[in-house]
């Protein structure tokens, strides 16, 4: 099958048909003059061999097609049957989001996510760029989606920026602002840092994983590949890089997971040429590294690196070594958060987001990303440990809805929304309380065992702290996301329903809130 289109709208709409068999799709640029022909991604896509009459699918992928206005692109798959090929077509209008999707935790319109990538804030905007497989809702053909907030809380999907080449799929990355004016362009522009993974499709075989840098010189609307890498092969499978300026010594420096354990700290001065300055091993930690600084409300500082199960490591950095006793230490009391990345461009906080690795229950994408957390540092008998707090954005969009909730006769709260919102609860229990609390939350039964720390979601045991006395709760869709003392802990968990609805007994509760937070 080969179909040409005459580029006069913006969106090339690929139709898929989810959990079907995958067949190898290409695109091309076309030159009528010379007869040439330029690839410019080839991706797997899921097609229902089997239907008649008009193409049934799920979803469209969208592929912006705008910068070819004018020019002519062909699609070409073997063996796809004629009522596929008749479902692909050229239009404006970019596909709408169901109302099914969480109303605060950022998901898809549909497809595939996982890791954050390029986290930045600019010119008043946050950037969260994303691993999307916008042809499926299975991992495969590693792109970067895009989408955009004011306010960390409401999202908007916008157009995807990259798609894999001849170099490999696009894996995980940074972003920082060109702030030196570095690689001959502007101060204004953004860098994008990202993992070509050769090898990974079929256009790429026999190449390896290298480190490379994209631009955008319209706030990240649009990104430029640079042909060539910054940093090529150390290892087969290095990847991930998070680039920032260290001030203090003067270069930009680059995290890169290496190999199993092993993660390194790479330096430049220009961008483009990077010497591997630092090589450690952090135990269980792999892919996915950050480094950051981090304040305690004493003024205390202290330096983590980051690995992907938000696993996480105490140290001191000079801008060339990462020196650590090695300690693990966790983020999370759960699996489900993955993957985490801070954001470049905010001033005086630390802000993080992580991938949640939600199932696909039914609906057209598969993934979300967890509330936006605050990071900052507590010191213990134990050393420093992270603190994870909810972005004040979101108690400054909460309406309190308290006084609206009566206790029935038996002490016990009932809430069931009359519209799609987020719940925010906020509990204070009593001291040293020895009785389990339980919880009915979307139709899963929560339980925390304040004497045994054990916080448990229908079956679904974890080990928390013990006598934990001030919990809050974030209710959206099917995420329920729990900070123990004051973001001491959090957990996130997958919860029964997707419509919110709570039964709260208030015995041995001192105090309590509860707060609506809507689109």
């Amino acid at each position: 099958m080969k179909k040409d289109f005459l580029v006069n709208q913006k969106y090339l709409n690929i139709p898929i048909c989810a959990q079907k068999d995958e067949r190898l799709l290409q695109l091309y640029l076309l030159d009528r003059v010379t007869g040439n022909e330029e690839k410019l991604t080839e991706v797997m896509v899921p097609v229902d061999m089997e239907q008649s009459g008009q193409y049934d699918c799920n979803f469209y992928a969208q592929i912006p097609v705008d910068q070819y206005r004018g020019q002519e692109i062909r699609v070409a798959m073997e063996d796809a049957p004629e009522i596929f090929a008749e479902g692909i077509h050229i239009s404006d209008k970019q596909e709408d989001a169901a109302d099914t999707h969480p109303v605060i935790h950022f998901a898809a319109r549909s497809g595939w996510t996982n890791d954050p990538n390029g986290m930045i804030y600019d010119n008043g905007v946050y950037h969260l760029y994303f691993q999307y497989n916008p042809f499926g809702i299975q991992w495969n053909n590693m792109s970067w989606g895009h989408a955009v907030s004011r306010d960390l809380l409401h999202w908007e999907q916008v157009d995807s920026v990259m798609f894999p080449d001849e170099n490999g799929t696009i894996y995980s990355g940074c972003a920082i602002r060109n702030e030196q004016g570095l690689l001959g362009l502007p101060e204004d522009a953004l860098l994008f840092f990202y993992t070509a993974a050769g090898g990974n499709d079929e256009w790429s075989r026999g190449q390896q994983f290298t480190q490379k840098i994209a631009y955008s010189l319209d706030g990240g609307r649009t990104l430029h590949k640079i042909k060539e890498p910054c940093v090529p092969v150390i290892y087969p499978d290095s990847r991930d890089p998070k680039v920032y300026w260290h001030e203090e010594s003067g270069a930009y420096i680059m995290a890169l997971w290496l190999r199993g354990n092993d993660f390194g700290i790479l330096r430049s001065e220009d961008l483009k040429n990077w010497k591997l300055v630092d090589e450690f091993t952090l135990k269980d930690g792999w892919e996915c590294p950050d480094i950051f600084e981090l304040s305690s409300e004493e003024g205390e500082k202290c330096w983590f690196f980051w690995s992907a199960d938000g696993f996480y490591y105490e140290g001191e950095f000079d801008g060339h070594d990462f020196k650590t006793d090695g300690k693990k230490k966790w983020a999370y009391i759960s699996g489900l958060p993955y993957a985490a990345q801070t954001f470049s461009g905010v001033n005086g906080r630390v802000i993080s987001i992580p991938w949640l690795r939600v199932k696909n229950d039914g609906r057209n994408y598969t993934g979300a990303y967890g509330i936006p957390v605050e990071l900052s540092c507590k010191k213990t008998d134990e050393g420093f440990i992270i603190i994870q707090k909810p972005v004040r954005e979101l108690m400054e969009q909460a309406e309190k809805i308290t006084d609206r909730l009566t206790p029935n006769e038996n002490n016990t709260i009932y809430y069931h929304q009359k519209e799609k919102k987020a719940l925010v609860i906020r509990l204070t229990l009593e001291k040293n309380l020895l009785e389990n609390l339980r919880w009915k939350i979307n139709g899963s039964w929560v339980e925390y065992a304040p004497e045994a720390g054990s916080f448990t979601v229908d079956r679904d045991a974890f080990q928390a702290k013990e006598w934990q006395n001030h919990l809050l709760f974030i209710i959206d869709d099917k995420i329920l996301e729990v900070f123990f003392e004051n973001g001491e802990q959090m957990g996130t968990f997958e919860l029964h329903n997707t419509e919110v609805s709570l039964e709260m007994p208030l015995v041995y509760v001192e105090e309590y809130d509860i707060f609506e937070v809507g689109r």
